[in-house]
C-alpha cells in the first residue's frame, strides 16, 4: 500500500475513532470500516495486511496519546483502555465483514466469468478447489472445442503440478508440458510446423494434435497455474479469439485464486475448530475427573457450569445450569465474592448437610468481573489426608531418630575396635542387643497394633536424641483398636501428644526431662494418657489450645492439638487436660470401644482429675518396664 493511501486511511480512521468516542457509538467506525474493507478487497488486499495496518495505527495512536497526555496519567490510562476496547471491537467487525465481502466478491467474479465467456448455465456453485478446476476444465474444452486438456498449479517449490487431466492418450504428456511451461509466454497457440519449444513439439506429435494452446493463470502478476488444451483440427485463431482466451485465462485465474484462498481459510478454520474442540473436550474431561466440586456463575448469579462431583455433593440428578445460585445453594457466598472482587480460600461451608472446604474467587477478564467460581471438597477427605500426612511425618521423624541412635552406637563400637578392646566390643554389643530386644519385646507384647508399636519405638529414640526419658507405663495394654478409631487416628492422637510433651520438657532440668505414656484398654473404653513435667499451661490459654491456628510455641502453626480434638470427637470420645504452671501437664483421652456407649461416656468423669501430674517410681528391686527403658536411654 502506498504511503499516501496509508496516510489517508489513518486520517479517516482517526476521525471515525474520535466520532465514536465522542458519541459513544460504534456506527461511525462501522461505516468507515465497511467502505475501507470493500475498497481494499477490490484492490486485492488481504485480511492479514489490514490487521497489520490496524496494529501500526494502534501503536501510532498510543504513542501520540502518551506524548500529549504525559502529564495526565489518569486520563491517559482511561483513554488507552477505551481505545483498546474500541479497536478490539473494530478488529472483530473487520474480520466478520471482510469474509462477507469476500464471499460476495467471489460470486460476483464468477458471474462476470459466466457473462464474458457465455457459460451462464454452468456457473460454478462451489468454492472447493477441485470443483472449480473441474468446472474450468469442462467449460474450456466445450468453449474452445478442444479434444484434451489439463490444469496444473504452482506448488510451494515453484514447480507446476498437474491437478486435472482429460482426454490425453499418454499420461506423460501433461508432465512434459509442465516442464517447459516456464519458457513460454502467457498465451501460446503452437503447432508442429512452428518453431516452438522441443518438448511441446513432442507432445503434439505423440498425441496426434494439430495445435496446442497454453494459458498461464496469473493473480496479481504472479503465475499460479497453467491451462493446456489440445486441438485435433487445424483451425485459425483471430485476434478476437485470442482476446477471449486471454479473458478466460484471467477469470479462471481469479476463480482458482479465490478457491485457494477459501480453501486455505477453511483449512485454518477447521484446524482452529479442531484445536478448540480438543481443548474443550480435554477441559471437560479434566473438569469432570477431578475430585473437587466446581460451580461457576455469571455476573447475574446464574449458574453456568457444574461438574459431576458438584452434582453428587448437591445430591441432585437435575442439572442446575441456568438456575440462580441462591436457589441451589441458599447460603452461598459467591454473590459476595462478585461484589467485593475478593477471593476466599479454605473456608468451611455447609453444603448438602455436610461440611466442605471451599475456595471462591472472581473471574476477571480485561479488568472486569465476568463471573465467579467455587471449588469445594468434603471436609472429611481433607481431614483424612492431613491426618495421614501428619502420621507419616511422625513415623519418619521416629525412624530418623532411631537411625541417628544406631549411628552413635556404631561410632562407639568402631572406636573400641580401633583401640583393640575386643572384649568391650562384645560386651557393648550384647548390652545394646539385650536392652533393645527387651524394649521391643515389651512393646510388641503389650501393644498389638503395629502402627502404634512402631510409633512408640520411634518416639523413644526421638526422645533420647533430645535428652528426654520417655517411659511407657508397665501395665500399658492395647489388644485391638476400635473399628471407628483407626491406626491412622491413633498415630495422629498419640504422636501429637507425645511430640508436644517432649517439646515441653526439653528446656527443663535433667530430673524433669521425663514423659510418661500410658495406654490401657478396658471392657468399654480405650484410655490414652500422656504426662510431662514441663512448664504447664496457663489457665487463660487452656481453653484455646485445641483451636486450629492457636499455639503457645513460637513458629508453630497450631494444628497438632486441633487434629487431636477432631479425631477424638469424631470417634465419640473425650479429652481432659490437667495442668499446673511450673509443674507439668497430663492429657487423658478416652475412646469408647463401641459406638452405642458413647453418650454414656460423656457423663463419666475422670476420677483422677484432682491429682497432681507426678510420676510414680518403683522402690523395690523388681526389674520393671520403666527401668528397662531408662537403661536403654543410658545406652
Amino acid at each position: 500500500m502506498e504511503p499516501a493511501e496509508l496516510k489517508k486511511d489513518f486520517e479517516g480512521l482517526t476521525k471515525a475513532v474520535i466520532d465514536a468516542v465522542r458519541d459513544n457509538s460504534f456506527s461511525h467506525l462501522k461505516s468507515f470500516l465497511s467502505w475501507l474493507c470493500k475498497l481494499r478487497l477490490e484492490q486485492g488486499v488481504r485480511l492479514s495486511d489490514i490487521m497489520t495496518v490496524f496494529d501500526l495505527y494502534e501503536n501510532s495512536l498510543k504513542d501520540a496519546m502518551s506524548l500529549y497526555l504525559q502529564e495526565d496519567l489518569v486520563t491517559l490510562n482511561r483513554m488507552r483502555r477505551e481505545i483498546d476496547a474500541l479497536l478490539d471491537k473494530a478488529r472483530v467487525y473487520v474480520s466478520e465483514y471482510f469474509f462477507v465481502l469476500y464471499e460476495e466478491t467471489v460470486f460476483k467474479q464468477f458471474e462476470q466469468l459466466r457473462v464474458i465467456n457465455e457459460i451462464s448455465v454452468r456457473l460454478v456453485s462451489s468454492l472447493k478447489l477441485n470443483q472449480v478446476l473441474n468446472f474450468i476444465m469442462t467449460n474450456a474444452l466445450r468453449l474452445f472445442k478442444a479434444s484434451c486438456g489439463s490444469i496444473s498449479l504452482l506448488n510451494s517449490n515453484g514447480d507446476f503440478v498437474t491437478q486435472i487431466t482429460h482426454g490425453w492418450h499418454y499420461a506423460s504428456s501433461p508432465k512434459l508440458i509442465d516442464q517447459c511451461a516456464y519458457s513460454v509466454p502467457d498465451i501460446i497457440i503452437a503447432s508442429a510446423r512452428e518453431n516452438i519449444v522441443e518438448c511441446l513439439k513432442d507432445v503434439i506429435e505423440m498425441e496426434g494434435l494439430y495445435k496446442l494452446i497454453l494459458l498461464k493463470l496469473r493473480s496479481k502478476k504472479r503465475v499460479i497455474g497453467l491451462l493446456a488444451m489440445g486441438l485435433s483440427d487445424d483451425r485459425k485463431f483471430t485476434d478476437t479469439d485470442q482476446q477471449v482466451l486471454f479473458t478466460f485465462a484471467n477469470h479462471a485465474a481469479i476463480a482458482v485464486h479465490n478457491a485457494q484462498l477459501y480453501a486455505d481459510t477453511d483449512q485454518k478454520l477447521q484446524e482452529r475448530i479442531y484445536e478448540a474442540t480438543v481443548l474443550l473436550e480435554q477441559n471437560r474431561a479434566l473438569l469432570h475427573s477431578i475430585r473437587e466440586g466446581v460451580i461457576a456463575i455469571d455476573t447475574r448469579g446464574y449458574i453456568t457450569l457444574v461438574n459431576r462431583e458438584a452434582l453428587r455433593r448437591l445430591n441432585t440428578a437435575e442439572n442446575p445450569v441456568g438456575q440462580h445460585i441462591s436457589k441451589v445453594v441458599p447460603n452461598t457466598r459467591l454473590l459476595h465474592v462478585l461484589e467485593t472482587r475478593q477471593a476466599e480460600y479454605d473456608q468451611e461451608h455447609l453444603l448438602g448437610g455436610k461440611a466442605v472446604i471451599t475456595n471462591r474467587m472472581p473471574i476477571i477478564a480485561n479488568g472486569k468481573v465476568i463471573g465467579a467460581i467455587a471449588t469445594f471438597r468434603d471436609k472429611e477427605d481433607v481431614k483424612q489426608l492431613a491426618e495421614e500426612l501428619i502420621g507419616v511425618k511422625s513415623l519418619l521423624e521416629s525412624m530418623r531418630a532411631q537411625s541417628h541412635e544406631f549411628i552413635n552406637k556404631l561410632h562407639a563400637i568402631s572406636g573400641l575396635i580401633q583401640m583393640g578392646q575386643y572384649d568391650k566390643v562384645v560386651e557393648l554389643i550384647t548390652q545394646f542387643y539385650r536392652s533393645k530386644q527387651e524394649l521391643i519385646s515389651f512393646i510388641v507384647e503389650r501393644i498389638r497394633d503395629k502402627a502404634t508399636a512402631g510409633l512408640l519405638l520411634g518416639k523413644v529414640s526421638q526422645a533420647q536424641e533430645k535428652g528426654v526419658v520417655l517411659r511407657i507405663a508397665p501395665r500399658s495394654r492395647l489388644v485391638r483398636l476400635p473399628d471407628h478409631f483407626t491406626s491412622a487416628s491413633m498415630v495422629t492422637v498419640l504422636g501429637n501428644l507425645i511430640t508436644n510433651a517432649i517439646e515441653a520438657v526439653v528446656g527443663q532440668t535433667a530430673e524433669r526431662r521425663c514423659v510418661e505414656v500410658r495406654i490401657s484398654q478396658g471392657s468399654k473404653y480405650l484410655t490414652i494418657s500422656v504426662a510431662d513435667q514441663g512448664c504447664g499451661i496457663p489457665q487463660e490459654k487452656r481453653r484455646r489450645i485445641f483451636e486450629r491456628g492457636f499455639s503457645t510455641k513460637q513458629g508453630s502453626r497450631g494444628i497438632g492439638l486441633a487434629l487431636v480434638r477432631e479425631e477424638v470427637e469424631a470417634s465419640g470420645g473425650k479429652i481432659v487436660v490437667h495442668s499446673r504452671v511450673n509443674e507439668g501437664s497430663r492429657f487423658v483421652v478416652t475412646i469408647p470401644l463401641f459406638r452405642e456407649i458413647e453418650t454414656r461416656g460423656e457423663s463419666e468423669k475422670d476420677g483422677n482429675s484432682n491429682k497432681r501430674c507426678n510420676f510414680r517410681r518403683r522402690s523395690n528391686g523388681t526389674r520393671t518396664a520403666s527401668a528397662i527403658f531408662e537403661q536403654s536411654q543410658r545406652l
